[in-house]
């Protein structure tokens, strides 16, 4: 099954299944509307009144009255024609004795004006007029307004000025309503010997008994059109959903896989592009999980060497102290030797003590519930404070100490016991592995958004073998730089310390000094509240 076929397939399905639930509807609704039409045109005429004003104009004033004027609209109307006097030519209609000054037939709206006056009553009592009109573009925007009194005189606005107050009469022709709810128009033509002529005319457009006949007939033909499109919608969704399934067995079968721990199966699938991305997703979520076993598998066996250098760093200490234990216990010493004897065992029991804190110290780091008591501190002030306690002790053991440590404060956000511990480790080892009169650097500066501390010696260096594991628990030169020294965790506590504070330490590849090893201790720059500190540049 190709994926192009499948796709191609399942685009046409849906065109088709698409285009066929169209049509039936739009042949049952256009069936539904003709029949409507032709039933509404028989019970409710709907007025025509473009059909009348388009015949006016070629009608003479003495054939007015012949005019069938109900045929456009319809039977419940007025129409009244006037000269350019206003004398009255031809009365239809219930036009009866109706008559309309210049002023109120102003109020009347033009049939084909494109503004229309709305009226509103304000609470404060009056009346709000405003003329809404459709622009170019056809949108709808108030082009005037005016403001009448309780009396419904003119007070003030950009529209409808006059003297005389408005009759209750002219305000609802304002709307384009008569007194009984009917439309209410007028239109200006010239008729065949180019006089003017004026025709006003009313006429029902909504609400009458027939009205409401055809409306109650569209309102029970609803109840078939209903169950109509559900039963075509229930048809295409029942054969669209047969076709989905299809797509989404496989899928289905490979979540059952994964879950089974077997293959999903899922490297050969087709489909449309969304399924395909569906199926690629699980196939990214399987790689995912072999990664995530292969991974824990490997952490598997770190903690089982772990546990075995562990038990081999404990085993000598732990075998001497026995024996002599058991000799001082048997009597097989000669008395001039008990006592180094039992300093061999001091020795030993300490570096069995050691080697259990430093562990417990690494399983406490590595616990993600561990308390890190983090606060703003003075970078510059921590370390200067910490090498200057430490001086001392690494100039009697024959180390010369130099310290570039900025006098501006670098704010950072730590944890002052844990970051010193950090520092203690890689000065530790740099004084454990190296010969007296080893050159020992501090640097402390700010770069490119971070705070950093370099710790640098020239000393006899870090073997190759050992820079790609150097983080990792149980990682010794010892090979190198002689045996019997450190336990082999320090720096994974210090990788550990940095891990926690957001930061990193690494091993750069060249050294100031040409030789010997350098480590950049990284930080973030942060506040407490999580802004960003001032930045210093300045150096000493």
């Amino acid at each position: 099954m190709k994926t192009g076929s499948r796709r191609e397939d399942l685009f046409r399905f849906l065109a088709e299944n698409y285009v066929f639930f169209t049509v039936m509807n739009l042949v049952i609704l256009t069936g539904i509307y003709l029949v409507l039409s032709a039933y509404g045109k028989h019970v409710a005429p709907t007025p025509d009144a473009a059909g009348l004003l388009e015949a006016l104009p070629g009608v003479g004033d003495q054939e007015l009255g012949r005019l069938q004027v109900s045929a456009w609209l319809g039977k419940d109307y007025g129409f009244l024609v006037l000269d350019g006097d206003g004398n009255a030519l031809c009365r239809q209609g219930d036009a009866g004795e109706i008559s309309f000054s210049e002023e109120t037939l102003a109020c009347i709206p033009d049939y084909y004006a494109d503004s229309r006056v709305l009226a509103a009553e304000l609470p404060e009592g009056g009346y709000l007029l405003t003329r809404a009109e459709y622009l170019e573009d056809e949108s709808l925007a108030i082009t005037g307004y005016a403001f009448l009194d309780e009396d419904r005189a003119w007070r003030s606005g950009t529209i409808l000025q006059r003297e005389e107050p408005f009759t209750g009469e002219e305000l609802e022709y304002l709307m384009g309503r008569d007194g009984q709810g009917r439309s209410i128009y007028r239109y200006s033509y010239e008729n065949q010997e180019g006089l003017p002529r004026y025709a006003v005319f009313w006429m029902r457009e909504a609400g009458s008994e027939e009205y409401r006949l055809f409306y109650r007939v569209v309102d029970g033909i609803k109840w078939f059109i209903l169950p109509i499109y559900l039963g075509t919608a229930a048809f295409c969704i029942f054969w669209l959903s047969r076709r989905v399934k299809r797509l989404l067995a496989p899928l289905n079968i490979a979540a059952a896989n994964l879950a089974a721990d077997r293959p999903s199966g899922l490297e050969d699938y087709s489909g449309p592009a969304e399924f395909k991305e569906l199926a690629d997703n699980f196939l990214y979520l399987e790689k995912a999980l072999q990664k995530s076993e292969e991974e824990r598998q490997r952490l598997d066996g770190e903690k089982r060497k772990l546990l075995s250098d562990i038990s081999h760093d404990l085993k000598t200490p732990v075998t001497v102290i026995q024996g002599y234990a058991a000799a001082l216990r048997d009597g097989l010493t000669a008395p001039e030797d008990q006592k180094k004897y039992l300093d061999t065992i001091s020795q030993k029991a300490d570096r069995v003590n050691e080697l259990l804190l430093t562990f417990h110290e690494y399983s406490r780091l590595d616990r993600p519930d561990m308390p890190v008591s983090r606060r703003q501190e003075d970078l510059c002030g921590l370390v200067r404070e910490y090498f200057a306690e430490r001086y001392q002790e690494l100039e009697l053991a024959g180390f010369e100490v130099e310290a570039s440590i900025p006098e501006e404060s670098i704010p950072v956000c730590v944890d002052r016991a844990l970051l010193r511990r950090a520092m203690e480790n890689i000065v530790n080892n740099a004084a454990v592995y190296n010969p007296p009169g080893t050159k020992l650097t501090v640097e402390v500066a700010e770069e490119e958004g971070r705070a950093k501390i370099r710790i640098a010696d020239d000393g006899i260096g870090i073997p190759e073998e050992l820079k790609r594991d150097l983080f990792r628990p149980f990682a010794t030169g010892d090979a190198a730089r002689g045996s019997g020294h450190g336990s082999g965790l320090g720096l994974a506590i210090t990788a550990k310390i940095m891990e926690l504070h957001g930061g990193s330490v690494r091993l750069e590849e060249g050294s100031p000094f040409g030789k010997g090893a350098s480590f950049l201790l990284c930080l973030p720059l942060e506040q407490p509240d999580g802004t960003s500190p001032r930045r210093h540049t300045a150096r000493t």
